[in-house]
């Protein structure tokens, strides 16, 4: 059988007997596999790591999948999948763990072989094992797992690269669903502590006497109730990363006892005499203005300033119209995989409409589309998405499409009603009733007939 390298490789005929033989050569583990992801051959060190000949891995039908690829996080991103799609080569970064619990850095390229009408028929794929040649991984890299291919990210990058070695603490802005823990994850992944926790909490979600036994923890028979000692999350944390999201949402009383233990770098649990010596990196988010908030009065100022040592800040999806289409994407394969389906892409509509919407969701709604989507559409192609044009530019307060049944439309307006009042409620359930007259049942049961999430809109 005859190949053809293409983008700008080798452009004649390959023999295959010939071309195994040079690739036998080779240190790194490479691969060929077909359209359907059947094995085509494998060199001697891509056997050697599976430890199996190569007439038990060839020929009978095996997919790279089922012989190679253990690690969920890698086939997470699948290369080949990528390059069968663009028909250009791709390249990717990854760690995984050993049997003796060894952190291994791999990189993974791949490249497509062509027929002589410049169709992809088969793909190279060659993984090769980085641990021992790189201390730093660049950030393009590193962040891999943050889709991204907007010009807009790349200052968030650069700051996520610059930061990641210290232990400096990072305040990161972004409007709700923008993707800030994912961020500050993608820190500690590459930080010094990354072999330590990441414990993560919504202060915003909390009232202050649980937002301080959750930090703090307790000690037995502090309050009614309190019948053990609970270890807080300063203390869970010790030695690796405590992420504060929303953190602009506590209460100035909670500020203080927050800002005593970053100065202090001690905590004491609630009902408890005994002063624990913790060391953590703090990680925090918030999609609001803090200094806004301390000339308000709402924010402390020398909090503000504790926390504000790194500030980095994430566009809105909006802000990023190059990354709609690859989340989309990245979205569809996950739940289409999730769900057993099978999904190809979009239709030119359905995609033209997702990048004119506003997203005020940001990448938290676009997931949650993209799941709705895969759930009500039959496939291989989504045709259409429920966006409804609520939120998209040009479209007036109230307006619905002239297209539908009176039913579809009563629907529209009022799943935009609903929306509109969680998001003036914050979230709250109980206030949202209030507002609309009826009862808390009710709103739940038309957020699921809608699917709306309360998050979303916090």
């Amino acid at each position: 059988m005859d190949f053809h390298v293409s983008d700008g490789g080798y452009s004649g005929a390959l023999d295959v007997e010939f071309f195994g033989g040079v690739l036998d050569g080779i240190r790194d583990s490479i691969k060929i596999i077909d359209r359907s992801y059947t094995l085509v051959y494998a060199n001697k060190a891509g056997l050697e790591a599976i430890g199996k000949p190569l007439d038990q891995v060839v020929g009978k039908g095996q997919k790279c999948f089922e012989e190679f690829y253990n690690s969920e996080r890698q086939c997470s991103f699948c290369i080949i999948e990528q390059v069968l799609k663009s028909g250009l080569p791709a390249f990717h970064t990854f760690r995984e763990t050993d049997d003796r619990q060894r952190t291994k850095v791999k990189e993974i390229s791949a490249f497509p072989l062509t027929d002589n009408n410049g169709h992809v028929e088969f793909i190279v794929e060659i993984v090769r094992d980085v641990t021992g040649l790189k201390n730093e991984i660049s950030a393009a890299e590193e962040f891999s797992e943050i889709i991204s291919r907007d010009k807009a990210m790349k200052p968030v990058f650069e700051l996520m690269e610059s930061v990641a070695p210290t232990d400096s603490t990072v305040l990161i802005y972004g409007e709700t669903g923008s993707g800030k823990e994912l961020v500050a994850r993608a820190i500690h992944r590459v930080s010094r502590r990354s072999t330590k926790k990441f414990v993560a909490v919504n202060c915003g979600a909390l009232s202050d006497t649980l937002l301080e036994t959750e930090l703090f923890g307790h000690e037995k028979g502090a309050f009614t109730g309190a019948d053990k000692r609970r270890i807080g999350r300063f203390e869970l944390a010790h030695g690796g990363v405590l992420f504060l999201d929303e953190i602009g949402d506590i209460s100035p009383a909670m500020q203080v006892k927050i800002l005593r233990a970053l100065q202090e770098g001690e905590v004491t649990r609630v009902g408890g005499m005994e002063t624990i010596k913790v060391d953590v990196r703090i990680i925090c988010a918030t999609n609001v203005d803090l200094l806004e908030a301390v000339r308000d009065g709402r924010f402390r100022e020398d909090l503000y300033y504790r926390v504000n040592v790194v500030p980095i800040t994430i566009p809105s999806l909006h802000e990023r119209r190059e990354d709609i289409e690859p989340l989309a994407v990245h979205y569809l394969e996950k739940f289409a995989r999730d769900i057993g389906k099978n999904f190809t892409g979009f239709s030119a509509q359905v995609m033209e409409t997702m990048k004119h919407y506003r997203w005020p969701g940001n990448v938290r709604e676009l997931r949650n589309l993209v799941e709705r989507a895969v759930i009500l559409n039959k496939g291989p192609i989504v045709m259409r998405i429920d966006i409804h044009d609520l939120h998209s530019e040009g479209s007036a307060p109230g307006q619905v499409a002239e297209e539908g049944t009176l039913k579809e439309a009563a629907e529209l307006a009022e799943k935009k009603y609903l929306i509109e009042a969680i998001r003036a409620n914050k979230g709250n359930i109980g206030q949202t009733a209030q507002q609309a007259g009826v009862n808390m049942r009710t709103i739940n049961r038309k957020m699921i007939q809608f699917a709306i999430k309360k998050e979303d809109y916090k």
